[in-house]
């Protein structure tokens, strides 16, 4: 089971700014997505009012996974960190760490 963390996403930053590790971190990033996507699902199928509050902070954080992904494919590894660093803070400022 993949768990996210402030504390793993900032290893990822790190890992995506060395040139040799950033090639090896695909994998990590698609599952950091396939969570956010889920969770972002989840929300906006979920009954109650506090789950549908969260859905576009949610939505906007898989957004900037799925930009960083695409950053990676390109081998833009300096711009996919910058982007996963920017959906830290964000995970951060949504209170969305402690959803993990």
């Amino acid at each position: 089971m993949y768990v996210i963390t402030k504390e793993g996403v900032e290893s990822l930053v790190r890992r995506l700014l060395d040139p040799g590790e950033a090639g090896r971190c695909r994998s990590e990033l698609e599952k950091m997505l396939e969570i956010k996507e889920v969770l972002s699902w989840r929300a906006d199928a979920g009954p109650c009012c506090a789950a549908r509050v969260m859905s576009p902070g949610l939505f906007g954080e898989a957004q900037l996974l799925q930009t960083a992904l695409e950053a990676f494919d390109k081998g833009n590894y300096q711009e996919a960190a910058a982007l996963v660093s920017e959906f830290s803070h964000e995970a951060e400022r949504n209170g969305s760490y402690r959803l993990w």
